[in-house]
């Protein structure tokens, strides 16, 4: 049985189980389930300045359900830094720059009792796109990225764009790549039986309006959603509606006072805020498209979870998402409101167009979760 240690403390004091720590979740509950692998789940406690280690049955049945009742997972167990078993591995995937554990101070510590060190990086946009970050993750995230570059047995991407930045970033400080495996995400999501019922009426109200452009995600700088008020604004108003959906990110301030004083705000151009998986689900599968403008992702989910519920798919000009989405979605010239804007009048005035254009995406097979964690056994069993 291979013993794998998992530093999950963001998660354990996270309030949302989207994004990073959705990924984590997946792949706890299927490799939870694996004999081969002895899983273990750490969280740094500030008083005793170390690890605590976490009920393991109880931290795999979280992930399953989500029942908020996470000080019930905590033991009463500690393990020091430099405590972890001969011979283990260590495999980060959670969001390890946020930590108080810097890993150029953990990784050396693991190193020297032999412990394999297994890195899941998701992106390096606080290394090669730092203005869209907060400055404090970008000093974090120099930390984490350099110590994994040092002492490192294998790093997984989600995809040969991160890949290829990693490797890009290594040959500029002549230093040599650790070992870096692709693993491309789930796309599979679980279905619930009757979720429209839970879907907020406000949310059917948006549907009930008309057809209308979604994009999904936290609203921050980097995915660029000042781009689709100004393509609204300046050519599309009352051609189509525009709903944007996601948590409000920090450096946003301009974009709301923006949006909330249009003059078609909750009334042509809306945001969901604190939206439920069933009002997502619900926003997706009666869209006309999604919109996809990022400046730069590490895996764009929002692309295969569109495709998954046969929703055709608009994205900026970008490697990432050529990866992600091949020949399915229709492409524009990054910050080209213009080019957007031609794509969606093209689409909305030739229906036939627009029904071949959706015709791409029917039948849309994702990778599995269950792909997914297969081949990162492999990886774990091989380092």
């Amino acid at each position: 049985m291979i013993k794998v240690y998992l530093d999950v403390s963001m998660v354990m004091i996270g309030t949302s189980f989207t994004g990073i720590p959705r990924v984590l979740m997946e792949i706890v509950k299927r490799l939870g389930t694996d004999d081969e692998f002895d899983l273990n789940f750490l969280e740094y406690n500030q008083r005793m300045d170390a690890f605590r280690v976490l009920k393991t049955q109880e931290f795999i049945d979280f992930c399953n359900t989500k029942t908020d009742k996470r000080h019930s997972i905590r033991s009463n167990v500690f393990i020091p830094f430099d405590g972890l078993d001969k011979d283990s591995i260590f495999f980060d995937c959670d969001t390890s720059w946020k930590t108080r554990t810097r890993r150029s101070f953990l990784y050396p510590l693991l190193k020297k009792k032999n412990v394999k060190i297994v890195t899941l990086i998701y992106d390096i946009i606080n290394i090669d796109y730092p203005q869209f970050c907060d400055k404090s993750d970008v000093m974090n995230f120099v930390d984490y990225f350099g110590a994994t570059l040092i002492y490192a047995d294998k790093i997984i991407v989600t995809s040969k764009d991160v890949k290829d930045a990693i490797i890009l970033r290594c040959i500029n400080m002549n230093i040599e790549s650790p070992e870096i495996d692709i693993i491309p995400l789930g796309g599979d999501f679980k279905k619930k039986e009757n979720s429209e019922e839970n879907v907020q009426s406000s949310v059917k109200d948006i549907v009930s309006k008309g057809k209308y452009l979604l994009m999904v995600g936290t609203i921050e700088p980097r995915k660029n959603h000042k781009l689709l008020i100004e393509t609204y604004q300046r050519f599309l108003r009352w051609k189509i509606h525009f709903v944007f959906a996601g948590f409000s990110g920090q450096g946003m301030d301009k974009f709301f006072a923006e949006l909330t004083t249009d003059p078609d705000y909750q009334n042509g151009i809306w945001h969901v805020d604190n939206a439920s998986d069933d009002d997502i689900d619900y926003l997706y599968k009666n869209a006309y498209a999604m919109v996809f403008p990022s400046y730069i992702e590490g895996y764009g989910l929002p692309i295969i979870e569109s495709f998954v519920r046969e929703v055709p798919v608009i994205a900026a000009d970008t490697n990432i998402n050529h990866e992600i989405a091949g020949d399915r979605a229709l492409f524009f010239e990054q910050d080209n409101s213009r080019e957007l804007a031609d794509i969606v009048i093209d689409l909305l005035e030739n229906e036939s167009k627009y029904d071949s254009f959706r015709e791409r995406v029917k039948g849309y097979v994702p990778k599995t979760w269950d792909d997914t964690v297969t081949e990162l056994k492999k990886c774990l069993k091989g380092v």
